[in-house]
């Protein structure tokens, strides 16, 4: 079968993926078309996403380069800002095709082909094609037009996308694809739209000119399509562009750009580019290797860096690792230190600036993915954390107790162990609406409990309770205790304790599942 022909089949094939043909739950209407609803709870959403996701991946090859994924997801976040809160979390995934497409997964999974990206004559017309797919994503178009008659086995589609792949010859499976897609013509069309439109005001919203949209339909409508290969406008993956175009231009043209973003994305996007078309040219996923520097001259530093950050002199350390980096800017080490003493000095942001340093010189050092994903968790960035969290998985030691932390870190990012929590004073009935915050003196007992989801009931004991008191000291630690109702708890005895602000953590791996500050010795 010839290349371009077998190419096209792949589209159509991707398109039996895309959220934006298929879905159903609640009623959702920016322009007026109301979908079909059925019963499918963002929870189903979720578990079929994930399940698509990792069957995809588990058969297609991926680009994994952190130059292109994080100039990707940097970009996309910055448009999922936008459309806060939603349920889901977003991921982004860039798979080598030479096809100009993009497709998106319930619940956040957003494909894009590489030449899409590396087609895109502007950071705004990239950015039109993501707004498209996050739209497809934030409308629940899988969930509101979805019905079982119509998509009975989403996940055997992906293993055919896998062999066709495989074995360079789509045929029946294409053929069987093609049926399928022209029965959801119906939700497929009036979802498109529906995502034009939506996306067209969330990339506004994030400083990108929406103008950008039309410009990239216009590069599909102008790509070079064999005449021998007759396939309908609705087998591709956005049916009827040329129709469409000139509704994006009149939407484009009413739109005022309310948000900006910095001149260094733009620079992002150019090298985002550059190290794209390099990996296609070489046929590889990622580039990988450190630019040479000598440890013996930086050994010193990064020792005296050690020993004062031990001694609590954090910017003597500091210093000393900025001396060592203005010897040997390509030891990856020196950042990757950094990074450790400002976390330990509750100094985030800049941790995170320093652990990047670190992966853009070495992009195999798991551990500081791993550290990127806990601080941007810390900051309350979901999406940016499990980008993290993702990356780090890949690269550490498969089967390994790091990837079962990276692991745990995902899930529960998507899946919070704790539905519910609070405090109580003895006696107090737990998993109430209220929460104790105040305990009065000679009240004997503060009770923290928690409503435990039942994916992680057999690892209760891994997790800890941690009671800290005002002066910062860890008063107690202990592993939960099994309360009635399927609650967890542990219990803290207040007699003799300090007056003043408290705090109470819990930690599953390691990883922060609830977190609350009380006062002992009120009146």
């Amino acid at each position: 079968m010839a290349a371009g022909r077998r190419a096209l089949l792949l589209s159509a094939l991707a398109l039996g993926l895309a959220v934006g043909c298929a879905s159903r739950s609640g009623k959702f209407d920016p322009i007026g078309a109301i979908g079909s609803i059925a019963e499918v709870s963002e929870e189903d959403e979720r578990s079929l996403g994930a399940q698509v996701d990792a069957a995809i991946q588990a058969q297609v090859p991926m680009i994994d380069d952190p130059v292109v994924l994080g100039f990707v997801n940097e970009l996309g976040q910055r448009i999922v800002a936008q459309i806060e809160p939603q349920p889901f979390i977003y991921r982004f995934r860039v798979i080598p095709n030479s096809t100009l497409n993009a497709f998106a997964l319930p619940s956040g999974y957003i494909y894009f082909h590489s030449a899409t990206i590396l087609q895109a004559g502007s950071i705004n017309e990239l950015a039109g094609v993501m707004g498209h797919e996050i739209a497809h994503v934030k409308g629940r178009h899988y969930a509101r037009g979805s019905e079982a008659t119509f998509w009975p086995s989403l996940l055997a589609r992906v293993a055919g996308i896998g062999a066709a792949i495989a074995s360079g010859q789509p045929g029946f499976a294409a053929a069987a694809e093609g049926v399928n897609v022209a029965l959801q013509l119906k939700y497929s069309r009036q979802y498109e739209t529906e995502a034009d439109e939506m996306g067209s005001v969330f990339m506004a919203r994030a400083g990108f000119d929406p103008e950008g949209m039309g410009r990239f339909f216009e590069r599909i409508v102008a790509a070079d399509v064999p005449s021998a290969i007759e396939i309908p406008p609705y087998l591709y993956s956005h049916p009827d562009l040329e129709k469409r175009i000139s509704g994006v231009e009149l939407r484009a043209s009413t739109l005022r750009i309310t948000g900006h973003y910095e001149p260094a994305l733009e620079a992002s996007f150019r090298a985002a580019q550059a190290r794209l078309a390099r990996l296609i040219e070489l046929g590889r996923t990622s580039l990988q290797g450190v630019p040479p520097f000598d440890r013996t001259r930086t050994d010193p530093y990064l020792e005296r860096a050690s020993a004062a950050a031990r001694a609590g002199h954090t910017e003597e350390a500091l210093t000393e690792l900025d001396a060592a980096e203005r010897v040997e800017p390509n030891d990856p080490r020196i950042s990757f230190r950094a990074g450790e003493i400002l976390k330990d000095a509750g100094r985030t942001r800049e941790a995170i600036t320093a652990w990047r340093r670190t992966v853009a010189l070495d992009s195999s050092v798991a551990l500081a993915y791993y550290h990127l994903g806990d601080a941007y968790k810390q900051l309350g960035n979901r999406h940016d954390a499990a980008y993290w969290y993702e990356h780090a998985e890949r690269r550490f030691k498969q089967g390994g107790a790091y990837q079962q932390r990276a692991h745990l870190a995902l899930q529960t990012l998507e899946y919070p162990p704790v539905s519910a929590a609070g405090l109580a004073a003895a006696n107090e009935a737990v998993g109430g609406a209220a929460s104790r915050d105040v305990f009065a003196r000679g009240e004997t007992e503060a009770i923290w409990w928690a409503k435990l989801d039942k994916r992680y009931a057999l690892l209760r004991r891994r997790v800890k309770v941690r009671f800290t008191d005002p002066a910062g000291t860890v008063a107690q630690e202990s592993t939960p205790e099994k309360l009635p109702d399927g609650h967890i708890g542990a219990r803290l005895a207040l007699a003799g304790r300090a007056s003043g602000t408290w705090e109470v953590e819990a930690a599953l791996d390691g990883q922060v599942i609830d977190r609350r500050s009380f006062a002992v010795g009120g009146s």
